[in-house]
């Protein structure tokens, strides 16, 4: 197992976190107070929402490049996700830091990764049941037309880049948002599934063309972020260890549509790899599910590969590797069942 690298976080960030009345009683910046007429008062609730705001989104820039390369979390890391999520909550500072983003968006490059974090924000308070009686009315004064807008001025290139290679408008805005960059995929398990959760969201809707999609992420960035070998093998990997669960029978048309073709592609990548890759590929999805039994929470995966070891199986690479797997242990095929 290799050794957890130890976050660094630096203390601006935690400035997230602050209310308006702590940003100003450590910046010296009155509000309120005697000799204060309302003219004064409210130049001074100006000047503290504008000293506040462009505090913020330079803190903001770090806080969601650390949460970019940190997807599994730790005690620190939620600490982090909160401190942003304090900024999000607040309409008077987002709609401040949208106009300093939009006057010169250079000097923050790492704000790409903050419009999935608004859209999870979003789904939580529009979406969730049993939110408490502070969570609803929270809920009731979130300005979702004007987020999304955000999203969409920080995510212009992105969502160009999807609408080029063939996407219709609300499937790249998506894309655009959870996969900003293909460095993202860099960072682990996590990126990939959150674009496979993406992915059925949006075929909830929408008729989801992988061929376009795929290619799509890979050139996302001016500079090439990931190898071609490297993204399949993540993505491919990712979705056949997806488990086999009732939520399948939910599934719209165009769900069940993408799940039979992710399937599908996945049987075919997995059947084009070389016989020495595809056996490290399923040794490697084998040692996932044993480390899932450790932990009593492992069942049945998306593909049984055992119905592909037959003779009459078309995946002829696949088939033979699989057989070899159980013939160098029988528990095998146990985990490929």
């Amino acid at each position: 197992m290799s050794k957890k690298v130890k976050v660094k976080v630096p203390d601006s960030v935690f400035e997230l976190r602050w209310d308006l009345n702590k940003y100003g009683k450590k910046h010296n910046i009155r509000t309120k107070g005697k000799g204060m007429g309302k003219k004064r008062k409210r130049e001074a609730k100006k000047k503290l929402i504008r000293s506040y705001s462009e505090s913020a989104i330079v803190n903001l820039n770090k806080a969601v490049k650390i949460l970019s390369e940190n997807p599994d979390g730790g005690k620190k890391i939620m600490k982090v996700r909160e401190a942003v999520e304090n900024i999000i909550h607040n309409h008077e500072v987002m709609s401040k830091i949208a106009k300093i983003y939009s006057k010169d968006p250079k000097p923050y490059p790492n704000m790409i990764f903050l419009p999935y974090m608004i859209t999870n924000t979003i789904t939580f308070y529009k979406n969730s049941e049993g939110l408490s009686d502070e969570d609803k009315e929270y809920a009731n004064k979130l300005d979702v037309e004007g987020l999304i807008t955000f999203c969409g001025k920080i995510l212009k290139r992105q969502i160009r880049h999807y609408r080029k290679a063939g996407l219709e408008d609300n499937i790249a805005f998506e894309m655009a948002n959870v996969i900003p960059t293909a460095k993202l995929l860099l960072n682990g398990r996590d990126w990939y599934k959150a674009l496979l959760r993406k992915l059925y969201a949006v075929a909830e809707f929408s008729s989801i063309p992988l061929d376009v999609v795929l290619p799509a992420i890979r050139s996302i960035d001016k500079k090439k972020q990931i190898s071609k070998e490297d993204f399949l093998c993540g993505f491919y990997s990712e979705f056949i260890f997806q488990k086999s669960s009732n939520k399948a029978l939910s599934y719209n048309d165009t769900q069940k549509e993408l799940h039979d073709n992710l399937i599908v592609d996945s049987l075919v990548y997995l059947d084009g790899l070389k016989e020495k890759k595809l056996r490290d590929v399923l040794k490697t999805y084998i040692k996932r599910r044993k480390s899932a039994e450790s932990y009593k929470n492992d069942s049945r995966r998306v593909i049984r590969f055992i119905d592909h070891a037959n003779a009459n199986s078309s995946y002829t690479k696949l088939k033979t590797v699989i057989q070899d797997l159980i013939a160098d242990n029988s528990s095998n095929e146990l985990y490929l069942s």
